[in-house]
């Protein structure tokens, strides 16, 4: 084994600490794609573009970010789609007109 490879070497080992700053939109991009998907996909494509531009740490998470608020907007679009089912198959049982279907079903019939 080289002793000039070390740890703090470029693909070597873990990661220093002073490998340098971490893009700040990416923590916001991170905590904005949980609690608001659609915020967190904006954050998460300026933190990439920023992160490119300055060569900042954080690509991984800003990524993530992105990706986790793609998911949760999706998520929260199906919910709504499935709720918005639920709730107009619950006005399909209801009785059209003001008729009662129970007493339709009686022997004779209404009136």
């Amino acid at each position: 084994m080289n002793s000039a490879q070390g740890p703090g070497q470029p693909g070597k080992g873990p990661r220093s600490p002073e490998s340098g700053p971490m893009s700040g939109l990416t923590l916001s991009a991170m905590v904005a794609s949980i609690i608001f998907g659609p915020l967190g996909i904006v954050l998460g494509h300026m933190a990439l573009r920023q992160i490119k531009k300055t060569g900042e740490e954080g690509r991984g998470v800003a990524l993530a970010a992105t990706v986790i608020g793609y998911i949760m907007t999706a998520a929260g679009i199906l919910s709504i789609v499935i709720a918005l089912t639920f709730w107009n198959s619950l006005d399909d049982d209801a009785p059209v007109n003001g008729s009662n279907p129970v007493s339709e079903s009686l022997v004779g019939g209404p009136g």
